[in-house]
């Protein structure tokens, strides 16, 4: 009779070195960096620093560890034919502005981590990676290899799993998952694309007009330089009460302060720099920025004839993430995310139509993820989400966000957000609690354990 393995018992040793380890790799600035990119530091300084922090970690636990290229950090346990996949990403989105702390430090207040990365994806790649190391030292894993990569750039773009899968052609995952969502499991995710608006504007005494950090991040901060008149300053201060005015050498800057949130849930944010557009365009009644607001002020689309809905899914989205003036041209980074309602080639088409004489320009779409329910894969994360924390009414959920599940095949985003819980990704602020980061080390390690029991049933 087999024993029933307490995942509890096995990974509560590793608890005081998670937040160690938490700590440490919080303390690093691993967002991307294009002033430090190189051959070598393919993503940025920071991030490769990051990547060689969880590289020797894994070498000091005993992993087989390949760094490829400084791009993506491959720690492998275990031999076998299949094998089980853990993605998860060691960059950050900027770390913005408005902290009560160093974004860069761990600060612990009732049983809540803060800092930069702790939710998103640091914490839970480290609360998996102990759960693995668990599976690991209690000789826990069968015929099979478990393969825990870490990348570098899943906040910009994902090249770094680009890279692994597709130009060093790595194989597939058996199964897989990625400790970068919500629980109990994701098995959709809408499609995404960027595209850029681009328009030449005529637009006297404007110097400057700047905002954002990332395509997927609501704009918190926006600043603009315009030449100082008889008018702007009272038309700001009767029309825009919220903004900052400050004045020198004949130049008005003015600050516009909006609230960051993910750019797959644009509606929880305020979007700085659509109020910079809009408040320019009130103020010189140009059309072309007139047209930018009517067609990008709606975060579902509705504006660019491009909005959705699915039952599954919910509503399409749309997010303004990065806004720049310079040499008479003014140009938008748009995060669009759509549902499996919708149809690119329309969407596309529609969006182009709908934002004339603005001319648009579309990156490669990432295409819609979605599993059955009722598949193994989804099925056995499911079920060692609900035998660890008893809670048999939440159900497998849609996301706008796009994950690592996206790079690769068989593989879905699990955890480590609870539902009820915010964790204020990409936002100030954001959080994590150590219980959480506790009972995933469980989670995942019966996740693990699971799955190789299913490879091995197959064979």
């Amino acid at each position: 009779m087999k024993t029933e393995v307490k995942y509890v018992k096995l990974t509560k040793k590793y608890e005081k070195t998670l937040m160690e380890s938490l700590k440490d790799f919080v303390a690093i600035d691993s967002k991307y960096d294009e002033a430090t990119v190189s051959k070598t530091d393919p993503f940025g300084k920071g991030v490769t620093k990051a990547l060689k922090y969880f590289e020797e970690l894994a070498k000091k636990d005993g992993f087989k560890v390949t760094n490829y290229d400084n791009k993506v950090v491959e720690a492998i346990v275990g031999e076998g034919e299949k094998n089980i996949t853990i993605l998860a990403h060691a960059d950050i989105v900027p770390e913005g502005t408005g902290w009560s702390q160093n974004p860069f430090e761990v600060v612990e207040k009732k049983g809540v981590v803060y800092g930069r990365g702790v939710a998103d994806d640091k914490g839970p790649l480290l609360s998996c990676y102990y759960g693995l190391l668990a599976l690991k030292e209690n000789n826990l894993l069968g015929k099979y290899r478990v393969r825990f990569l870490v990348g570098g750039n899943e906040e910009s773009g994902s090249a770094c799993m680009e890279h692994y899968f597709h130009t060093l052609k790595k194989e597939e995952p058996t199964y897989g998952f990625s400790p970068d969502s919500n629980f109990p499991v994701v098995f959709a995710e809408k499609g995404i694309m960027n595209f850029e608006v681009k328009k030449k504007v005529n637009i006297p005494g404007l110097i400057s007009l700047k905002g954002g950090t990332a395509p997927n991040s609501v704009i918190e901060l926006a600043t603009m330089q315009i030449e100082i008149n008889d008018d702007i300053v009272p038309f700001l201060v009767k029309n825009y009460p919220d903004v900052e005015i400050y004045t020198r050498d004949d130049v008005v800057n003015v600050t516009f302060h909006g609230k960051a949130a993910h750019g797959s849930m644009p509606q929880l944010g305020v979007n700085a720099g659509m109020k910079a557009i809009k408040c320019l365009a009130d103020y010189t009644q140009n059309k072309d920025l007139l047209k930018i607001v009517e067609c990008y002020s709606d975060v579902y689309g509705k504006g660019c004839k491009a909005n959705g809905y699915s039952h599954d899914m919910g509503q399409n989205s749309l997010n303004v993430g990065l806004l720049d003036y310079k040499d008479g041209e003014i140009s938008l980074i748009v995060n669009f995310r759509f549902v499996e309602t919708c149809n690119v080639a329309d969407l596309k088409s529609n969006i182009t139509t709908a934002s004339r004489p603005l001319t648009v320009k579309f990156s490669e779409a990432m295409p819609i993820l979605y599993f059955k329910k009722d598949s193994p894969l989804i099925k056995t994360l499911v079920n060692a989400y609900r035998a660890e924390t008893g809670d048999y009414e939440n159900e497998p959920l849609a996301i706008g966000g796009g994950t690592y599940a996206k790079e690769t095949t068989n593989t879905v985003a699990f955890g480590l957000e609870y539902p009820g819980w915010d964790s204020k990704m990409h936002s100030v602020g954001e959080q994590i609690k150590v219980e959480a980061l506790n009972q995933g080390m469980a989670i995942y390690a019966r996740a693990i354990h699971y799955l190789g029991q299913l490879i091995e049933n197959e064979n």
